[in-house]
């Protein structure tokens, strides 16, 4: 297989996009708790609010907007809602994000590819506010604040694609399914 056909975990595309917010919830032991999930996405559901991504752990959940689809005459009601009608120990939201993802094949096969990643980030002084792998190994997404966006991108770009990539080589689509600013 070519290095073109990305079988050996090689990265294709870096995209990223600026505007997101997360509402951040934790809740003790929420894991055990049967139908949290369902009334946490009922209450988006009802409010007409779509999510990008919600990474979670045991006792916490985030949730990624487009921070255009929270007017903030909504964020308000909707935080008060989470917190009264899920009983949440703490719910927060932070704006100003903005998301990156490192899309490849098979990179859940190569050892340290985040790790790499992650040091890179580090080595430009980005802070990584989350990270999101998705189990098929196709991508991971970091979401840094809004003005390290570039210098993120760059660390990235310089850690983990060939010299000779080709920066006008198609990327993904933003979430919002724009042409949006992708970064190779």
């Amino acid at each position: 297989m070519s290095g073109r056909e990305h079988g050996n975990g090689e990265i294709r595309s870096i995209s990223s996009a600026d505007g997101f917010c997360v509402i951040h919830l934790r809740k003790y032991m929420m894991n055990r708790e049967v139908g949290f999930g369902r009334r946490l996405f009922q209450i988006l559901e009802e409010e007409r609010l779509s999510f990008e991504h919600a990474p979670s752990g045991i006792d916490n959940i985030s949730l990624i907007l487009a921070g255009r689809r929270l007017p903030s005459e909504r964020e308000t009601r909707i935080l008060d809602r989470i917190r009264t009608e899920l009983g949440t120990d703490d719910v927060a939201i932070e704006h100003g994000l903005s998301l990156i993802t490192v899309v490849g094949e098979h990179m859940r096969r190569v050892a340290g590819l985040a790790a790499k990643a992650c040091t890179a980030l580090a080595d430009a002084g980005v802070n990584i506010e989350f990270i999101d792998q998705g189990s098929c190994g196709v991508s991971f997404m970091f979401g840094v604040r809004e003005p390290d966006r570039q210098r993120a991108v760059q660390a990235l770009r310089r850690a983990l694609l060939p010299a000779d990539a080709n920066p006008c080589d198609a990327t993904p689509p933003c979430p919002d399914g724009s042409a949006g600013e992708a970064d190779r």
